[in-house]
């Protein structure tokens, strides 16, 4: 709707991960070269940690474009799997034939594997995304899975992404002994105001025909306060100000559709936040009271 208004050859701010799109912040960019370094030295385990809308998975796709092509990937994105089911869908991503396999044979059939790709000197690498979720008794199955060792490397090395309530998760006491075997932990930061004045200036000129700021500095600003940095909401809050521009014939973006754009979109977000307490919660107290008359 609003791209040709603009002069866009397409929506500069949707959600939808594209290379084109990519942006590194200073957290980004850091966190990428611990993850290679620590990939690089066959370091056994590694966890990234981010609030939402943080940037994980764009990490996560860089990184593994940046692998070379002596790695083999298991890239797990259902984290609510059993040990068994976990094992099964990792030897599945592996290439293996894993139907019908008992969870011993599971076991023998990736020891094998990893062996043999050990003799080819090659790297395996599992990454787990969502890796909050994991229950307490799959994260200890990951963790027997980086006892597979020669005497002088790891079979396997293991990568973890996740929002803070991993970190919370690995600090009980029944993960200690994965806890201390993590060498590698990052936590992303949210974009500072610069880099999220670049970041938005960014994804318009790969969408532009040509290189005209459409937001004043004045709205990038506020672009920033109001999403604290958190580059999911930095589209959302963009691409909606865009529409309410276009619909009001504003040739440049100000603080007054930014605002506006705002309080229509985290205030939605605020109420589904506070309809899903209310769901927790069950029936109020005044219901139950009501009830019992």
């Amino acid at each position: 709707m609003y791209t040709a208004f603009y002069g866009l050859k397409e929506k500069p701010f949707s959600l939808s991960p594209d290379p084109r799109y990519l942006f590194l912040a200073s957290s980004h960019r850091e966190a990428l070269a611990h993850l290679l370094y620590g990939i690089e030295q066959g370091e056994g385990f590694i966890a990234v940690t981010g609030e939402v809308g943080t940037g994980k998975t764009t990490l996560c796709r860089t990184l593994l474009e940046r692998l070379g092509p002596d790695t083999d990937v298991a890239f797990i994105f259902n984290p609510t799997l059993t040990g068994e089911e976990l094992l099964r869908a990792i030897a599945v991503e592996l290439g293996l034939l894993a139907n019908g396999l008992t969870r011993a044979q599971l076991s023998s059939a990736l020891t094998e594997f990893l062996l043999n790709q050990k003799h080819l000197d090659r790297r395996v690498l599992l990454i787990v995304d969502e890796a909050q979720n994991l229950e307490s008794q799959t994260l200890e199955e990951i963790r027997l899975l980086s006892n597979l060792e020669t005497s002088t490397s790891k079979l396997i090395q293991i990568l973890l992404f996740g929002q803070p309530e991993l970190d919370a998760k690995l600090e009980s006491r029944e993960l200690r002994q994965l806890r201390q075997r993590i060498s590698v932990r990052w936590s992303l930061d949210t974009l500072s105001a610069g880099e999220t004045r670049d970041y938005v200036r960014h994804r318009l000129r790969v969408a532009a025909n040509d290189h005209r700021d459409l937001f004043s500095e004045r709205a990038l600003r506020e672009v920033h306060r109001r999403s604290h940095g958190v580059p999911r909401l930095v589209n959302l809050l963009c691409d909606r100000a865009l529409l309410a521009g276009y619909a009001a014939g504003a040739r440049e973006i100000g603080t007054e559709l930014v605002s506006g754009a705002a309080r229509e979109i985290l205030g939605a977000r605020r109420r589904r936040l506070l309809r899903r307490w209310r769901w927790r919660r069950g029936p109020s107290s005044e219901a139950l009271r009501g009830g019992a008359r």
